[in-house]
């Protein structure tokens, strides 16, 4: 089976500068200039429906259709697995957000009052400063938007590597004579020594991945637990 995912045979890697160059130029329909603010999302607001096999949707949480209905640009990080259904026995995939309780929101500087008010959205995240008491909105650099996004990719094609993988080995596995029933899955195993969970951790592939998206999760954490 020759696999091909966004093009290219058997999962070839692209390049981050490749990646950051192919979307040079997007998301500019909402703003001039990118800026980039996180916002801490109310319980059960990033929750994403789950989707049968062979929907190619991504299947959008309820603060991104919120955000996006009121004309903002949001971008959740997320990552999908996939689980068999425990009775029917189809496969169904599921979409988590990378960072539980956050997400970013692109917005300008005379919008911060209209994304508070957004059904979902609890907060943008502030700090403050020595010199400055008043907590400010804390604006992450583009590069950071941009190695998430980058990472999230990767984890797409390897979520579609993995599951094309899956459905031929059922192919072959249904074509051997005699058998009868499901093939075994394996289930996805928490990993160990991360502070990740199993399923995220499964799915990042590079350790500088990894690096970078705890240390993003520790700077979301402390901030959302500073001052309101």
């Amino acid at each position: 089976m020759n696999v091909r995912v966004s093009g290219r045979p058997n999962a070839e890697a692209l390049s981050e500068t490749e990646f950051l160059q192919a979307r040079k130029g997007e998301a500019r329909r909402f703003a001039p200039v990118e800026t980039w603010f996180a916002v801490k999302a109310a319980p059960g607001a990033q929750r994403c429906p789950s989707m049968r096999e062979g929907h190619d949707r991504k299947g959008e949480s309820i603060i991104e259709r919120n955000l996006r209905n009121e004309g903002f640009e949001a971008f959740m990080p997320s990552y999908r697995i996939e689980v068999r259904h425990h009775r029917q026995g189809h496969w169904i995939e599921r979409r988590f957000p990378t960072f539980v309780g956050y997400l970013f929101v692109n917005i300008g500087p005379d919008a911060f009052r209209k994304v508070e008010e957004v059904n979902g959205v609890s907060k943008i995240l502030r700090f403050t400063t020595t010199f400055e008491q008043r907590p400010m909105p804390f604006a992450f650099p583009q590069e950071t938007i941009d190695r998430l996004r980058y990472i999230e990719w990767e984890q797409e094609q390897n979520f579609l590597l993995a599951r094309a993988r899956r459905q031929r080995e059922e192919e072959l596995y249904r074509e051997q004579p005699g058998r009868r029933g499901k093939p075994s899955t394996r289930r996805i195993k928490r990993a160990q020594f991360t502070e990740l969970p199993g399923g995220l951790a499964s799915s990042l592939q590079s350790s500088s991945s990894r690096v970078f998206i705890t240390e993003t999760m520790k700077t979301l954490g402390n901030l959302g637990g500073g001052v309101e």
